[in-house]
């Protein structure tokens, strides 16, 4: 404020008044220039004095521009909806928004490519959307927004859109038990396989395995897709299911809970099924109790002493075990129909060992 005392003459008598100019800070578009007329009246004549307030008008610069993934970066899966991008134009002096405003410009992100720019149509209430039609992959882009008053547009920080697909269901799924129908032992080695939503897909898992199926421990897996549980409890159900998601974070949907028993304590070793017919496919798994940790061989002889298959398992841990076994020789042949001889010889990591006998019966 700045106050101007002046002194003026009249015939009748001296008098004193103020000439006041207010500074005022506008929260709105001048579009004229005020005139301010200030009059004194004496008992001779009227005095008139008349001045000008000019103002550099300059209206709000910060145009906030809000995108709905303002505060994280966007996840879209394109299967599920489309690829949308959503903003909201705020200008706290209330300017409109200009014509054609906003626009948005985005490309492959690390690209060298030139800028693809569209306009997004409004949505009331200054809520702006624009569809994109965009293949598999990171995009980078940004908004940028305009009005009447001010001569510049204001852009808005980059930010990314990833458009992928979700990991789909298990393949290949093991131990494949549900409801507890069969049991398992208590070194027991889980594998699977997701399906890639794309093929360029990095698939992570997380193993979840428990007593309970609402409070299972978590094995962050990273990209394998096998984990070997040791000395589960004999006899008791466990619960397990596998988490996939991809190197974006795009998760499969409720990933399926099996569960499975444990056998009880294993005395002496034994197959099942048993008869089994492996011309049909079918398997047998032969159980055995190791003592201690070590490795195990195999050897399967027909009825008159002939030793026609030698396998092994190593690495394996205290505790009830088992092998597969196709019905199978070492050439490949299905075996014919009688009854075998299973020798498991065992060894373990203290040097000790121990050898074991069961009978298969193959019925064709």
């Amino acid at each position: 404020m700045s106050v101007d005392n002046t002194e003026i003459e009249t015939s009748q008598k001296v008098a004193q008044f103020s000439q006041q100019n207010d500074w005022i800070n506008v929260d709105s578009y001048i579009d004229y220039v005020g005139v301010t007329e200030l009059k004194y009246e004496t008992e001779e004549k009227e005095l008139t004095e008349s001045f000008f307030d000019v103002f550099d008008y300059i209206p709000n610069t910060e145009i906030n521009l809000i995108a709905t993934d303002s505060l994280k970066d966007l996840i879209n899966i394109k299967s599920e909806n489309p690829v949308k991008i959503k903003a909201k134009y705020q200008d706290k002096y209330g300017n409109e928004i200009s014509s054609s405003y906003p626009k948005i410009y985005y490309r492959q992100q690390d690209s060298s490519q030139d800028w693809n720019q569209a306009g997004l149509s409004s949505a009331g209430n200054n809520n702006f959307e624009k569809e994109l039609s965009l293949d598999y992959g990171i995009y980078e882009y940004y908004i940028v927004a305009d009005n009447a008053n001010y001569p510049n547009e204001y852009q808005s920080s980059k930010k990314t859109i990833i458009v992928t697909e979700r990991p789909h269901s298990f393949v290949n799924l093991n131990p494949n038990l549900q409801d507890g129908k069969g049991n398992s032992n208590t070194n027991l080695n889980f594998s699977w396989t997701a399906s890639k939503g794309v093929e360029t897909d990095i698939l992570k898992y997380t193993l979840f395995l428990g007593t309970s199926e609402n409070s299972m421990q978590e094995y962050d897996l990273a990209t394998e897709n096998f984990y070997t549980a040791k000395d589960l409890s004999p006899r008791t159900r466990y619960y397990w299911k596998v988490e996939v998601e991809n190197q974006y974070g795009a998760k499969l949907l409720n990933p399926e809970i099996y569960n499975f028993i444990t056998l009880g304590e294993i005395k002496k070793v034994y197959n099942a099924p048993n008869p089994f017919n492996p011309q049909k496919g079918q398997n047998t798994r032969i159980f055995f109790e190791m003592a201690q940790d070590g490795n195990v061989e195999l050897d399967i002889y027909s009825e008159y002493g002939d030793k026609i298959y030698h396998g092994f398992a190593d690495g394996l841990s205290k505790g009830n075990n088992e092998i597969v076994y196709n019905g199978k020789d070492d050439y490949g042949n299905v075996l014919y129909n009688g009854t075998y001889l299973c020798v498991i010889k065992k060894k373990y990591s203290n040097g000790g060992s121990k050898t074991e006998r069961c009978r298969l019966l193959i019925i064709k």
